[in-house]
C-alpha cells in the first residue's frame, strides 16, 4: 500500500450520538492508516492510489466489545434457560474442550471469518481458561489483521472439574500469558476475571495487582441477572454491591474497564461506574434471550456512560452488529413501553454510533472518519436493494442495520489496509 490513498464512495459515520456525518460522492484521504480529511471534490495528492468505489456506502467497521470467542460453536442453544444453568449445562462443557488445541483450530478459523464477513473488526473477547488455546486465538486475530483485547479467563471456582484451576496455577499462567502476548502489536492482553462468583479473593487479589504492576484494561460481567447478583452478595459479604467487589480488588481501571449486561445497577453503582469511566458492553439479544432483563439503555447514555455493542455469543445468536443495533432499539422501545412513554427509546443513529465510535473508542480514535481517526472501513454494496437507487443516505444505512449482512459488504480495510478473508479455504 502505498502511504497516501484517495477512498471515493458515498461516506457517513456518526459524529456524535445523535448526528450523522454524511458524504456523498465525497473523497476520504488517508495517509499512513490514519484520515487526513473528507473532501466534496478530488484533492490533488502525488504519489497517491486511487480506491473508487462509486456509489457504493462507506462506513466506520464495527467494534464488538463483548464476545466468547469459545462459545461460537454453542449458538442456540439452552436459549430456554437462565444465566447459571445455561453456564453450567451448556457453556462450561463448550469451554473445557478448549484444552484440546485440534477443537480451537477448528473452531477459530470459523469465527474468525464469519466476523470478517461481517465488519467486526474491533474486538473485546473472552477465551478460555486455557493458556495455550488463548494464545493461538490472539495469533489468529493478529495475522487476520483484527484490532482485539483478547482475554485468558480466570476462574478457581466452577462446577465443571475441567474448568476449575488453582489459584495459583491461574496466577501462573497468567503471568506467562501476558509475558508472551508482548509479541502481538495489534492484538492486546486484558485481564479477564469471568465474573466475580468465578473468583476467590485471593485470585482477584492476584489479578489486581498485575493491572496495577502492568497497566492493563480489564473485562468481566456485571448485573446480569438477579440469581448471579444475590450469589455475589452471598460470597463477598464485605462488599457494599456487586460492582465495589471489582473496585475492591482494583479491578476497574479508570476508563480501562468493560463490563458486560449492567442491566440490574444500583444507583450507588452507577454513580461509582461513571466516576471509574467504565465502558458498557449492551447485550441486548443474550439479555433477553437468558430471560435477564432489559438495560436501561436511554438512561445511561443521558447519564453519561461510554456504551458499545457486544453480540455476547454464544448467549448472543448472531455476529452481525447491525443485528446488535437493531436489537438495542426494539429493548429500548419496549424499555419505554413499559415506562409508558416516559423515557424515549433510541434512534438508529444512535445504535449505529455504539456499533462503531461508542465501542470503537475503547481502542482508541476508532469507530469514525473525523481527521486522526484510524482508517478502517467498510464498503456496503446496496444496488440489489430496489430503494436504494431512489432514497438518501441516512436511509441506506437504515435499511442495512435492519437487513444487511456479509452479502452487501464488499470490502474491508483496516489501518488503510484492505484485508482477506483470514481462512480462505474452510467454509
Amino acid at each position: 500500500m502505498k502511504s497516501s490513498v484517495l477512498v471515493h464512495g458515498d461516506l457517513l459515520y456518526a459524529a456524535t450520538p445523535q448526528k450523522l456525518s454524511l458524504h456523498p460522492d465525497s473523497w476520504m484521504h488517508l495517509k499512513a492508516g490514519k484520515v487526513e480529511g473528507i473532501y466534496a471534490e478530488k484533492p490533488e495528492v502525488d504519489a497517491c492510489e486511487i480506491r473508487d468505489y462509486g456509489k457504493q456506502m462507506i462506513l466506520p467497521v464495527f467494534a464488538d466489545i463483548h464476545i466468547h470467542s469459545v462459545q461460537y460453536g454453542q449458538r442456540g442453544l439452552g436459549m430456554n434457560l437462565e444465566l447459571l444453568p445455561w453456564l453450567s449445562n451448556y457453556t462450561f462443557k463448550e469451554e473445557a474442550r478448549f484444552e484440546d488445541l485440534e477443537y480451537g483450530k477448528k473452531v477459530f478459523p470459523l469465527l474468525l471469518n464469519e466476523l470478517w464477513s461481517l465488519g467486526s473488526l474491533n474486538l473485546c473477547t473472552f477465551s478460555s481458561m486455557h493458556l495455550e488455546s488463548s494464545l493461538m486465538l490472539m495469533d489468529m486475530y493478529e495475522e487476520a489483521g483484527f484490532r482485539a483485547y483478547v482475554g485468558k479467563v480466570n476462574m478457581d471456582c466452577c462446577d465443571e472439574p475441567r474448568l476449575k484451576e488453582e489459584c495459583d496455577i491461574s496466577y501462573a499462567d497468567t503471568r506467562e500469558w501476558l509475558e508472551r502476548s508482548k509479541q502481538y502489536k495489534n492484538v492486546k492482553p486484558i485481564i479477564t476475571p469471568r465474573f466475580a462468583p468465578s473468583c476467590t479473593a485471593p485470585l482477584l487479589k492476584h489479578l489486581g495487582q498485575l493491572v496495577q504492576e502492568h497497566d492493563l484494561p480489564v473485562q468481566t460481567h456485571l448485573n446480569e441477572n438477579k440469581g448471579e447478583i444475590s450469589w455475589v452478595q452471598e460470597l463477598f459479604p464485605e462488599s457494599k454491591s456487586y460492582y465495589d467487589v471489582y473496585r475492591s480488588y482494583n479491578l476497574n481501571p479508570k476508563g480501562k474497564t468493560v463490563l458486560a449486561h449492567c442491566i440490574h445497577n444500583s444507583e450507588a453503582e452507577w454513580e461509582a461506574m461513571l466516576e471509574d469511566e467504565v465502558f458498557v458492553a449492551h447485550c441486548p439479544a443474550s439479555n433477553v434471550n437468558l430471560s435477564s432483563g432489559i438495560m436501561p439503555l436511554r438512561e445511561m447514555l443521558d447519564a453519561g456512560f461510554n456504551i458499545g455493542l457486544g453480540s455476547d455469543i454464544g448467549a448472543g445468536d448472531r455476529l452481525f452488529m447491525g443485528t446488535a443495533a437493531v436489537d438495542a432499539i426494539r429493548a429500548s422501545k419496549l424499555y419505554s413501553l413499559q415506562s409508558e412513554g416516559k423515557v424515549e427509546p433510541v434512534n438508529y443513529i444512535e445504535a449505529f454510533y455504539l456499533a462503531t465510535a461508542g465501542g470503537g473508542s475503547f481502542f482508541g480514535n476508532c469507530g469514525s472518519f473525523a481527521p486522526g481517526s484510524t482508517a478502517d472501513y467498510l464498503v456496503v454494496d446496496d444496488k440489489c436493494w430496489p430503494a436504494s437507487d431512489r432514497i438518501g443516505l441516512e436511509e441506506r444505512l437504515q435499511q442495512f442495520l435492519y437487513l444487511g449482512g456479509a452479502e452487501q459488504i464488499s470490502e474491508r480495510c483496516m489501518r488503510g489496509e484492505v484485508i482477506e478473508k483470514p481462512f480462505p479455504d474452510i467454509c
